[in-house]
């Protein structure tokens, strides 16, 4: 049997896991399978690419960038993102506040580590703009990779998912990053100004369905709803209402009040296709 390759994301440290208070009424759902037995096809903890970081992305602020400004940054969802996004504000950003020497240093320690460290990251940017982009960038990426690990599909075989290919599972690569880089660069109205904030935008219904469709997922209970909560008059949708819980990367559990947006992308309601 031949020696399966490492990831090219071996090494990178896990995405940041957020996870809502249990709720103290209602019956909780599991968004994941719980009868390992059941299991059929792609059913993995989270079901659904970058799912767990839901409630971490609506925690941060977000600004609007015209795509055009900040594409050049993104080297892995630059293929993925087709319109203008929101990043993270800078007082929101996830990071250390290093000064360009700390982040020199850090970047020289993940080296000696034998750790990844992209092209833009060796840099020393400075901008809190495209330092947004650039951490958005590799988190998805990242979630990207791990999903696959998670698939039991081999990333060696697809780091450039956007590219075509006559790879049977390369449909199912590029469904996952692009549901990676919706979670991490949400729309945002073309005609605000650069910089004003906007809200989260979750990824659209469409996109998670399109995912399902791409690799064939099959579970035995509910995993694969893709709407819950929230207000809506979808009886289907109604009739599980109520948070769910999913497994994040690590297993840790993190709840979610509610899914996906109930529309069909591209909306300006939601994000993606």
């Amino acid at each position: 049997m031949a020696r399966r390759r490492s990831a090219p994301a071996a090494g990178v440290a896990a995405a940041l896991l957020a996870s809502a208070a249990v709720p103290s009424r209602g019956f909780v759902r599991e968004l994941y399978t719980t009868n390992a037995v059941c299991m059929q096809k792609y059913c993995v903890n989270p079901v659904f690419p970058a799912l767990e970081q839901l409630p971490a992305m609506e925690s941060k602020r977000w600004a609007k960038h015209t795509l055009a400004n900040v594409s050049q940054f993104m080297s892995f969802c630059g293929q993925v993102v087709d319109y203008d996004l929101a990043a993270p504000m800078a007082q929101s950003l996830n990071a250390t506040g290093l000064s360009a020497r700390a982040r020199a240093e850090r970047v020289q320690e993940e080296f000696a580590k034998g750790n990844v460290v992209l092209d833009y990251e060796a840099t020393g940017l400075s901008d809190p703009v495209k330092d947004a982009i650039v951490q958005m960038d590799r988190a998805a990426a990242r979630s990207y990779f791990l999903h696959l690990g998670g698939m039991g599909i081999e990333a060696w075989d697809h780091q450039d998912p956007m590219q075509e290919s006559a790879h049977p599972l390369r449909p199912c690569a590029k469904s996952v990053a692009k549901m990676a880089c919706y979670t991490y660069f949400p729309k945002a109205h073309s005609v605000l100004q650069d910089g004003q904030e906007v809200a989260y935008r979750r990824p659209c219904r469409s996109s998670c369905q399109s995912y399902l469709q791409a690799c064939g997922v099959q579970c035995c209970d509910e995993g694969v709803s893709c709407v819950w909560g929230g207000t809506t008059d979808n009886e289907a949708v109604a009739a599980t209402q109520g948070p769910v819980r999913t497994l994040g990367q690590g297993g840790r559990e993190v709840f979610l009040q509610v899914g996906y947006i109930d529309a069909a992308g591209p909306s300006t309601t939601c994000t993606g296709d």
